[in-house]
């Protein structure tokens, strides 16, 4: 059993670091979309203030919200890996808490038999030690 609990821990870790690293990936979709944004805003002030940079605006425009649609449909993908990616770790967890659980049992099963071993044997020396003393005659009344 401790085995079977040693790998659905290594199982559910490994899960975890998966959605650790897609969580890492969508926020780099993020600052990238970000930062497109905040280079669409620099180039938009630099063509309203010099005539000759705005012919190219428009191009440089378009490129940018391809690039940023990309990025959001990148991001998007990766938000639903996470959520399959979670409830491969919520699966991995229950699968993991109920060996736990199954083990803990067992412990506790082997306890009480040890418990009640104990108690019979403490019945029988105390059993016993009062057929002992019935036995003695210097204890009988005369």
């Amino acid at each position: 059993m401790d085995g079977l609990i040693r790998l659905w821990k290594w199982r559910l870790d490994e899960r975890r670091r998966i959605v650790v690293d897609l969580e890492i990936m969508r926020a780099g979709f993020e600052r990238q979309m970000d930062k497109l944004d905040e280079e669409l805003e620099h180039e938009r002030r630099v063509a309203t203030l010099h005539y000759d940079s705005s012919f190219g605006f428009s191009n440089y425009r378009k490129m940018n919200r391809e690039r940023r649609a990309n990025a959001e449909v990148a991001r998007d993908e990766v938000i639903d890996r996470i959520a399959a990616a979670q409830e491969e770790v919520n699966a991995a967890f229950r699968e993991l808490k109920k060996y736990e659980l199954v083990l803990e049992n067992w412990e506790r099963r082997e306890r009480q038999k040890l418990e009640r071993r104990e108690q019979a044997e403490m019945d029988e020396a105390g059993l016993q030690g009062f057929r002992r003393r019935q036995e003695q005659p210097g204890d009988l009344p005369g």
